[in-house]
């Protein structure tokens, strides 16, 4: 299952939040992953927060892959709230679905 939310900042940038929800078997509940993509004002298309040109990218590479992760989003503007509003949605959602 996914949900996409999109928060529009005052700078103009929009940040799109995904959230992906899996379900394993073997497993109880539903493994999410949390994906932030933004788009500045004059850009026509959604990209990743930061990549390897980004002055703070030396700082990445000393952190596991869920760190890196979490200071990718947190450079891009994006706050907690954003994510556990959406993190929110999910839930409820997903909760009210019924598999057969």
């Amino acid at each position: 299952m996914i949900h996409e939310k999109c928060f529009l900042l005052r700078t103009g940038r929009i940040i799109k939040v995904i959230v992906r929800g899996y379900f394993i078997p073997t497993e109880s509940g539903i493994n999410t992953q949390v994906e932030v993509l933004i788009k500045d004002p004059k850009e026509e298309y959604f990209h990743a927060p930061i990549g390897t040109t980004h002055p703070q990218f030396w700082k990445l590479k000393k952190l596991n892959t869920e760190q890196a992760h979490l200071l990718q989003i947190a450079y891009s503007g994006v706050s907690e709230k954003h994510i556990n509003k959406t993190m929110k949605e999910f839930e409820s959602i997903a909760a009210s679905s019924v598999i057969f």
